[in-house]
């Protein structure tokens, strides 16, 4: 990866629907270029999919999960809902999983079918207050 792939990532990562046009004309490449390099990193899994955020209009989680030492953490992965982002992370806590829903009450189910998996020790939960993206 160079610089240009750098460039092109970083326009795509602050809005995936930009035009590979309009990066071309700010990166003073050609489209050609933009749409064969994206294709490469699509084609080597530096760029996996594209996706959309939505404003939040719920409540949104983070939820640190203490897994015990004689659970299979795909196992346990397996039985979380689809719409949730996983983090395999060192240290005191084996996972970090984000997800929102409607409001508190969906959110306070969720944390008691987590507990409710085998494996999952001990869970310790944020519920984010306001979300900045610079």
């Amino acid at each position: 990866m160079d610089e240009t792939d750098r460039e092109i990532l970083d326009n795509l990562k602050k809005d995936g629907r930009r035009s590979f046009t309009g990066i071309a004309d700010e990166l003073d490449v050609s489209e050609g270029t933009v749409r064969r390099r994206v294709q490469e990193m699509k084609d080597k899994g530096v760029i996996e999919r594209f996706t959309v955020e939505l404003g939040s209009s719920g409540a949104k989680a983070i939820v640190m999960i203490k897994l015990s030492t004689e659970s299979g953490i795909n196992d346990v992965i397996q039985q979380f809902s689809g719409d949730m982002e996983i983090n395999e992370v060192t240290g005191e806590y084996d996972l970090v999983v984000e997800f929102e829903r409607e409001d508190t009450e969906r959110i306070n189910r969720v944390l008691d079918s987590i507990r409710g998996i085998d494996g999952v020790e001990e869970t310790k939960t944020y519920t984010v207050l306001k979300q900045r993206k610079l």
